[in-house]
Order: structure tokens, then sequence, then C-alpha cells
């Protein structure tokens, strides 16, 4: 079975009268880093190709503001794809649940995605907001950060060998000493 690894982002909105909806967004850390996209690398966090990213984004903004996440789930995420060398274009509507970067629980001030991260590619995401203030249908406000998946992860079971980087470190270093015994023992 596959073992969740959580990433927690915080979602920070304030008001800004230049955009259309009057709110600008960024993407930090917990500990309030500024993030220009969201890496996803299984081989870096020790991750089994079968494991999957879990991340937990918060939403922060100014006080007096009502933004709360979209609650449908095919309305608060939406996805495009590219490949490794190119970004997509930041979705403008959804086409349902994607298979592989999709929300799994939505509250007003908390959003948990689900990242299976199969393969080496970037996407694009939107994040759909809704004004808790306003009355009837709610407008969605989109916020487009980008995704960066690093690669599948390792074949190589965690449990063994951690992941593939430290198993291919541990044979340079042993075909290394090899050769340094060699040519110590040939001298």
């Amino acid at each position: 079975m596959a073992k969740r690894f959580p990433k927690h982002v915080n979602i920070i909105a304030h008001e800004d009268p230049s955009k259309p909806d009057g709110v600008s967004f960024h993407l930090e850390t917990p500990k309030g880093e500024k993030l220009e996209s969201i890496v996803f690398s299984k081989d870096d966090e020790l991750m089994a190709k079968k494991d999957e990213h879990e991340v937990h984004f918060s939403l922060v903004q100014e006080s007096g503001m009502t933004l709360e996440f979209a609650q449908s789930l095919t309305d608060v995420l939406w996805v495009a794809w590219g490949d490794k060398d190119h970004i997509p274009a930041c979705p403008t509507s959804g086409n349902g649940q994607d298979p592989v970067f999709y929300a799994e629980k939505s509250a007003p001030k908390k959003l948990t995605v689900v990242n299976t991260n199969p393969s080496n590619c970037f996407f694009s995401f939107t994040i759909n907001f809704v004004d808790s203030s306003t009355q009837g249908v709610k407008k969605l406000i989109p916020y487009d950060p980008i995704g960066d998946n690093r690669n599948g992860g390792s074949s190589i079971d965690p449990t063994g060998f951690a992941s593939s980087s430290i198993f291919n470190t541990l044979i340079v270093a042993g075909v290394a000493l090899v050769v340094v015994l060699g040519y110590v023992l040939l001298r």
C-alpha cells in the first residue's frame, strides 16, 4: 500500500485593487518563506515509486477578508499537464477530477490535495476560492500556482535502500574503494 508524505503550504491572500477579483495570492512555507512553485521529488524525500505526496494548503488572509476554498472537489482544483520541459497554460475551467493531482478534502480554510507524481513533468493548476460574504451563487476566484513533478520516485523499496540516488552513491563509493585498494595492492 502507498504511504503518504505530507507537505504543508500556506496560500497568502491580500486585497489588491489592481487585480480583476481584487485579490493577490502567493505561496509560502509554514516558516514564511515565499515559494515560486511547489516542487515534488520522491527521490529527494526518500519515497518509493508507489508513495504519494499529500499537500495541505492553508488559507491565510488579511483581517476582514472572507475568502474560503470552493467546497466542490471538482471546482476547488483544476489541473493542466505539460511535460518535463514545458509549463502548460493555467487551466481556466475544470474537466472533472484529475487522477494524478486531485483534491481529496476541502474545508473553508484548509484544502488537502494528493499528488501521485508518476513522472517527470511540469503542471499548472488553479485553486478556486469563493467570497463567503456574497449571497446566492458564489463566483469562483482563481489562483494559479505552478507545480513541478521531478520524478516518479525510486523503484527500490525504501525499507531496503532508501532511494535510487543513495543506492547509486553506494555503488560509486564501492567502485572507488575497489580501485583504490587495487592500486595500493599492485604498487
